[in-house]
């Protein structure tokens, strides 16, 4: 019976427990004066360390002295493109020295040169790749990350991402959702009509590995008919919809979000009053993404008229080589508050317990009894210097289930 005691932290903050809208965001657990004692993975208490310290000693207990460091709950990573191969360095030169997203595809740069890069890739190339990666966010004190598909637009290359999210999540310590993105875009070498069939046409085999399915609606990718289509099909294959929604045009995928009672929608760059009105009647997470609209220095998320209206908000990195390349939600988190209007509760909150919420995960995102000792140390006393000292990497230490990783 592994055990583990985390003595004398300076803080202990934590968001409450459920999907948390409007005020209660702010209204954080802020502990002072109690230890934690994890058994086999789980919380078993928390309590002052003079009631822990002779349990402790029986169960020869593993000791982590975090004084003046804050413990918050891991970080719940909801949105992410982990595997893929290549780089796009060079494009990303190309855009500083002013060349458009246009200029970049006609020579050959764009989502196309990933999935060509990912077709080409092995298996155990894009698990290696990807496992290189995951060690960097649990360094910054990612504990769970939801990883998608959607840079294969083949059968085979899809479900070898499938098959390396699976290997992975059994070898590393990070737990790991899969999401079948296949309606990412569509392959040059196909028509839409016939790749949306032959997306349909994976779903049964798909669902028994992926819990979301996912789809791209856009302008110029899927619209919103066509993502309900996908999106009901794999529903009654059993997985949840989520839907990427509203990056540039509102074009009416909130609408179909809602009707399907999807799960999220991400990205939400450009949304509309109307739109955050019928998302705050629903359980639909709204995850926002600063990292990428400061990455394309496109707009920000109105997180602030998401949270005031009374939706469900949530942050996660949407880590991928086009858009995003960076895995630090701590950043993210830096970004919110100080781009988006968010405050610091609220933003921790968006990356642990909401975040959770948009994975449909059960007993993660909070430190509180009985829940999944799913922790990240600080090197600071209170966990606002977080986000504030920003840039840097502040995870002391990160527990995941109960071990120091």
């Amino acid at each position: 019976m592994p055990a583990l005691l985390i003595k004398n932290p300076s803080q202990i903050a934590s968001p409450r427990v459920g999907s948390i809208r409007g005020p209660e965001l702010s209204e954080l657990n802020i502990r002072t004066g109690d230890s934690i004692y994890v058994v086999d993975g789980v919380i078993d208490a928390i309590a002052p360390l003079a009631e822990l310290e002779n349990r402790a000693q029986v169960d020869n207990a593993e000791i982590l002295d975090a004084s003046n460091r804050a413990v918050v709950p891991g970080f719940v990573d909801c949105h992410t493109h982990l595997i893929f191969s290549g780089n796009r360095a060079d494009e990303f030169a190309m855009r500083t020295a002013g060349a458009t997203y246009e200029d970049i595809a006609a020579q050959g740069g764009g989502i196309a040169r990933t999935v060509n890069a990912t077709r080409e890739a092995s298996k155990s190339e894009l698990k290696e790749l990807a496992r290189q990666r995951l060690h960097r966010a649990v360094r910054q004190g990612t504990t769970t990350m939801e990883v998608k598909t959607g840079y294969g637009l083949d059968p085979a290359t899809e479900f070898k991402m499938l098959e390396v999210i699976a290997e992975l999540n059994e070898e590393h310590p990070v737990d790991l959702i899969p999401t079948f993105l296949g309606a990412h875009s569509v392959p040059k070498s196909m028509s839409k009509e016939d790749y949306i069939t032959q997306v349909r046409e994976m779903l049964p085999e798909v669902a028994q590995i992926a819990k979301f399915c996912d789809v791209f609606c856009e302008r110029g990718y899927f619209t919103p008919a066509e993502s309900y289509v996908i999106l009901e099909d794999a529903r009654n294959q059993g997985m949840l919809p989520r839907m990427h929604a509203n990056q540039f045009h509102s074009v009416g995928c909130i609408e179909a979000a809602v009707d399907l009672e999807a799960v999220s929608v991400d990205h939400l760059e450009v949304l509309m009053p109307d739109e955050v009105a019928r998302l705050s009647e629903t359980n639909i997470a709204c995850v926002m993404l600063p990292g990428v609209s400061l990455f394309l220095d496109i707009p920000f998320a109105p997180a602030r008229e998401v949270i005031d209206t009374g939706c469900i908000p949530v942050l996660a990195s949407d880590f991928n080589p086009g858009s995003n390349m960076s895995l630090s939600l701590q950043l993210v988190m830096s970004l919110a508050c100080m781009r988006m209007n968010v405050a610091v509760p609220e933003a921790l909150a968006c990356v642990t317990q909401n975040a959770a919420h948009a994975l449909r995960l059960d007993r993660v995102g909070c430190i509180e009894k009985d829940w999944q000792a799913d922790l990240v140390v600080l090197d600071c006393a209170d966990y606002r210097e977080m986000p504030y000292f920003y840039g840097e990497n502040h995870a002391y230490a990160v527990i995941k289930k109960g071990v120091v990783v």
